[in-house]
């Protein structure tokens, strides 16, 4: 496994750059996604994206309307208004199903597997990673994304938040 290099640049737009504060979103009881820009131009059915899932995953939101049209890209969602934001994550939240590590319990190496017990946002998990050179990715120099033998994945977005025994449980592997 490899840490980033120290400097990573920013990612170029795919599509033109939003106005957060020009853009609102809604939600309607079916979880179908309304947007509004400025007021005037509203859109049925929209699609919130990561545009770079893995490098920048709370910046550069993609809206598109259906699978392909896209009406733009939301460089910092936290500059929308409270409820679009809210709307932003929860969307975000179902559509990359990625659970967050919290702490991790308890963790063993046998015959090149690698047995875990974690906190997490989704509550307690069990799980088991083979070859971890293969199976974990360093995201930046402290966000991890783990891999289990069913190809879930799980994600430390920050090791030096975690606590010390969970850090030193990682550091013996990561």
């Amino acid at each position: 496994m490899e840490t980033p290099k120290a400097a990573i640049q920013p990612p170029r737009l795919v599509g033109k750059a939003l106005d957060p504060k020009s853009v609102r979103l809604f939600c309607d009881p079916h979880n179908r996604l309304r947007a509004e820009f400025e007021g005037k131009q509203t859109f049925l059915d929209v699609q919130i994206v990561r545009t770079f899932p893995l490098t920048e995953p709370n910046r550069y939101i993609g809206i598109l309307v259906g699978r392909i049209e896209d009406l733009g890209v939301i460089v910092e969602p936290m500059e929308l208004d409270d409820e679009s934001y809210k709307i932003v994550q929860a969307e975000l939240t179902r559509r990359y199903f990625t659970t967050i590590v919290h702490r991790i319990e308890s963790m063993r190496e046998e015959f090149g597997a690698t047995y875990w017990t974690v906190e997490t946002d989704r509550g307690r998990r069990e799980f088991v990673v083979r070859h971890m050179r293969d199976n974990a990715h360093y995201l930046s120099a402290t966000r991890l994304l783990i891999t289990d033998v069913d190809g879930n994945r799980f994600e430390v977005p920050d090791m030096s938040k975690l606590d010390s025994e969970s850090y030193d449980l990682l550091s013996r592997v990561a």
